[in-house]
């Protein structure tokens, strides 16, 4: 009977550490979100002021109307960027309060053995 007690609580310590991978891509995902936002936010400004540059040595005329379509464009750019940026870091919190939950579940699970406390405690 005992046996069969830690076989089970073997299984769910795997389902939950199975879970907890899956949070880590998670987690990962949203890294990758945050630094692709960051790099929208701080690269806009700076092809802005590159192209507006460039547009000075054109006409009056038409360097008016490209200048106010280049800053329009990458102020949307930059605006996106940090939206981004804010969404992932909302997402990668609550990917890491869970998997603290998680962690929490584990420990709880493996305090009734004895030997599998052994085990995880190394």
């Amino acid at each position: 009977m005992d046996k069969i007690n830690e076989m089970e609580i073997l299984a769910k310590i795997r389902t939950l550490l199975a879970l907890e991978r899956n949070y880590l891509a998670e987690e990962r995902t949203a890294l990758a979100e945050f630094r692709t936002g960051l790099a929208l936010a701080v690269i806009g400004p700076t092809i802005s002021t590159i192209i507006a540059y460039i547009i000075s040595f054109l006409e009056l005329e038409a360097s008016i109307f490209l200048d106010v379509v280049n800053i329009v464009f990458f102020s949307i750019v930059t605006i996106i960027g940090l939206w981004i940026s804010y969404k992932s870091r909302i997402e990668f919190r609550k990917t890491r309060k869970k998997k603290i939950i998680i962690k929490k579940r584990i420990l709880e699970i493996s305090k009734s053995s004895k030997e599998i406390l052994g085990i995880l405690s190394d």
